[in-house]
C-alpha cells in the first residue's frame, strides 16, 4: 500500500471555467446582482431541461422543498410520507408547514424508497408522498402514482441529487405534481447555493412565484396577498448556473467517467456492494459514488473510513435516516428508531467515495487500490 501518495483527495470538488466567469462578469457589469434577467433566463433554461412548463428559483434546495409543500397545500397536522434515507431538508421542509414527516423504508439494493412500504404508512391525515431520487437514480414512480391516485395524494419529487435523471424516458421533477432541485456547491449543476421548484401546473407556479417573493399585492404591492417568504435567488447566482449549462454534456460525461471507473475497479471486491441501477432507469447520472459493505468485508464501514482517512482520502457516511432522528421522534411520537431497518442498515454500512469532477483516473485507481488492499487484510 502506498503511503500518502496524494496530499488530499477531497470527497467532492468542482472546477469552474471561463463560461461561468463570463456570465458572472456580465452580471456584474449590469450592476443587477440581486434580481435581474439572469434569474428568468436560468428558470427558463432549467425548466426546459427537465421538461417542465415552469421553473421558479429559490435560495436553496431546502427552501425549494418548503415552497413545494406550501403550494400543494400542506398544512398543520397533515402527514407527508418521505423516503427515510435522505437529507433532513426533506422532513424539515414538511415541519416548517406545521405538518408531520412520516418515514418510509428504502430498498437496500438501490437506496431508493421501497414502494411496497408506502401504503402501510397511509392514514386519513396523509396528504402527500415526497419521493427522494437519491444519489442519481429515480424511485420507481409508476406504483407511487398509482397509490397517490388511489388515496388522492399529491406527489413531491426531491431531485436535489438527480439533475437530468430519467425514469422510463421521463425527466425526474416532471412526473409528480411538483419537483424541487438544489444547486448547492456539490450538486451536479451549481449556483454555489440555490434551488428550483418545477411544475407543469400554471396554478402551482403562480402560487410559488408569489410566495417566494413575500406575496406582494397585485394592485398595491404593499398590501400582501399571503404570508410570503423571501426566497429570491440572486441574479449573480443564476448567472453562475447559466454558465454551467453551456457545457452540461461535459459535466454529465465526467460523472459517467467517474462512475464507470469506480465500478470497474470495485465490482469484484468481496464485501463491497454497489447499488443496483434498475431497468426503469433510462438515464442514470451519478451524483456521488455510493457503496455499502456486507459481512464479507473484513472490517466495519467506520474502520474502513478511518483507514482511508489515514491515506488522505475523504469520504462521507450515508445519511442518518428520519426514523433515527431523536429530535423528530420526540416531537411527534409517531415513529420509532427501528421502523425502517433497511435505512438503518445503510446508515451503519453505507458511504460515498471522492466524486468531484476534478478527480483523476489515477486518483480513483489509488482509492480503489487502498480498498482492495484492506479487503485482503
Amino acid at each position: 500500500m502506498e503511503k500518502n501518495k496524494y496530499k488530499r483527495i477531497p470527497v467532492f470538488d468542482i472546477s469552474l471555467g471561463s463560461e461561468e466567469k463570463k456570465f458572472v462578469n456580465q452580471c456584474l457589469d449590469t450592476s443587477f446582482i440581486g434580481q435581474g434577467s439572469f434569474v428568468k433566463d436560468f428558470e427558463n433554461q432549467f425548466s426546459k431541461f427537465v421538461d417542465c412548463k415552469h421553473g421558479i428559483t429559490t435560495t436553496s434546495g431546502t427552501t425549494a422543498l418548503h415552497l413545494a409543500c406550501k403550494v400543494i397545500g400542506i398544512g398543520k397536522d397533515d402527514q407527508v410520507l418521505i423516503s427515510s434515507s435522505t437529507n433532513m431538508a426533506c422532513p424539515f421542509s414538511v415541519d416548517y408547514c406545521g405538518a408531520i414527516p412520516i418515514p418510509v423504508d428504502i430498498e437496500k439494493e438501490t437506496w431508493q424508497m421501497d414502494v411496497n412500504d408506502i401504503e402501510k404508512k397511509i392514514n386519513k391525515k396523509t396528504k402527500a408522498i415526497m419521493v427522494v431520487h437519491l444519489f442519481g437514480q429515480p424511485v420507481d414512480m409508476d406504483p407511487v402514482i398509482k397509490i397517490a391516485k388511489k388515496y388522492n395524494l399529491k406527489i413531491i419529487e426531491d431531485c436535489a441529487e438527480a439533475h437530468g435523471v430519467e425514469y422510463k424516458g421521463k425527466k425526474v421533477g416532471s412526473i409528480g405534481d411538483v419537483g424541487a432541485f438544489s444547486f448547492f456547491a456539490n450538486k451536479t449543476i451549481t449556483c454555489g447555493e440555490g434551488g428550483m421548484v418545477v411544475t407543469n401546473s400554471e396554478e402551482l407556479a403562480q402560487k410559488a412565484r408569489s410566495l417566494k417573493n413575500l406575496s406582494y399585492g397585485k394592485i398595491n404591492k404593499f398590501f400582501h396577498d399571503d404570508i410570503g417568504f423571501n426566497y429570491r435567488l440572486p441574479n449573480i447566482s443564476a448567472a453562475l448556473g447559466l454558465g454551467q449549462f453551456t457545457y452540461i454534456d461535459k459535466i454529465f460525461s465526467e460523472k459517467e467517467r467517474i462512475y464507470n471507473r469506480y465500478k470497474e475497479n470495485l465490482k469484484d471486491v468481496k464485501g463491497i456492494k454497489i447499488p443496483i441501477v434498475r431497468d426503469w432507469v433510462t438515464k442514470y447520472i451519478m451524483w456521488v459514488f455510493n457503496i455499502y459493505l456486507d459481512n464479507n468485508f473484513p472490517i466495519s464501514r467506520d474502520k474502513l473510513v478511518e483507514k482511508l482517512k489515514e491515506k488522505n482520502i475523504e469520504t462521507r457516511n450515508a445519511f442518518v435516516p428520519i426514523n433515527k432522528q431523536k429530535v423528530l421522534i420526540e416531537k411527534y411520537g409517531l415513529f420509532k428508531e427501528d421502523d425502517c431497518p433497511n435505512a438503518n442498515h445503510i446508515m451503519d454500512n453505507g458511504f460515498y467515495l471522492p466524486s468531484g469532477n476534478t478527480i483523476t483516473n489515477k486518483e480513483i485507481d489509488f482509492v480503489c487500490d487502498e480498498i482492495k488492499s484492506i479487503s485482503k487484510s
